[in-house]
């Protein structure tokens, strides 16, 4: 029986960026709490762009942030906090300057700092993703506990960033793909899926009673921490490969799709 049921959210409920979510899953997590089922938003987003987009339903949840950075109960009070080495997080940003037209942007604890409120970046994820942000002209010594270093590219972040930065920096912090914008960099020991196995410890609950659904390779920790594992049909290959089933695609609501026919169903 399903315990728990968690989803990433950009590329897998809404478009990357946005807040085009189907009022439907609202319901769906009603439903699931009303069985005794736990639904958790598995997200590289921050806590309050999460409670953001789940208002209807945000005292319901449970919340993995930041690529597993934070795991928060649904009062926000804070289960795990895995911040980063101040001194990684100063040569990661130097570095990161060097790379063509990119941005960065440092996610903390309350709030994600950019350098320039009136850079695209900034008015992007206010406006957009609905975060809480703060402008800081000097990135590389921000006063918090930094937990991810994301990099922005307006086209291909990750070919970019594997033009040398990830062979620099990839045996001193986990660098994925967390979509076409963005490579995140975190702690080398966290990732969703131990912020899911963290849950999962502290619930009790088995992987087989787990069903996850993700997209991206900043994904794959979460679905292998479930035998009930799902790729959305818009998913990456790779993370085609490494689910247990392919859903169908974000456009035609493939998480809310499966939920209501594995579980709400029978």
């Amino acid at each position: 029986m399903i315990k728990l049921v968690v989803s990433d959210v950009d590329g897998t409920l809404v478009p990357d960026g946005t807040f085009d979510i189907n009022p439907e899953i609202y319901d769906v997590i009603r439903e699931l709490k009303n069985r005794g089922i736990t639904f958790v938003a598995g997200s590289g987003r921050q806590y309050a762009s999460l409670r953001r987009l789940f208002a209807p339903v945000a005292d319901d949840i449970l919340y993995i942030t930041d690529n597993g950075g934070f795991i928060r109960d649904s009062e926000g009070n804070t289960w795990s906090k895995k911040h980063m080495d101040k001194e990684l997080v100063k040569n990661l940003v130097e570095d990161a300057w060097k790379l063509p037209d990119i941005d960065i942007m440092l996610c903390g604890k309350d709030y994600a700092y950019v350098k320039d409120e009136d850079s695209y970046l900034f008015k992007w994820m206010t406006e957009d993703y609905r975060y809480d942000m703060k402008a800081i002209s000097d990135l590389a010594n921000v006063d918090d506990d930094i937990v991810k270093v994301s990099i922005y590219h307006p086209e291909d972040a990750e070919t970019v960033v594997k033009e040398w930065y990830y062979d620099k920096w990839k045996d001193k912090t986990l660098i994925a793909s967390a979509g076409i914008y963005w490579m995140d960099c975190i702690r080398e020991d966290i990732n969703k899926g131990t912020a899911l196995s963290f849950i999962m410890n502290k619930l009790g609950v088995k992987r087989d009673e787990v069903m996850v659904f993700g997209d991206n390779i900043n994904d794959l920790g979460m679905l292998a921490c479930a035998d009930e594992s799902y790729a959305i049909g818009s998913a990456r290959d790779e993370v085609k490969a490494a689910a247990a089933h392919v859903a169908d695609t974000m456009q035609n609501q493939g998480v809310i799709k499966t939920i209501k026919e594995q579980i709400l169903s029978k």
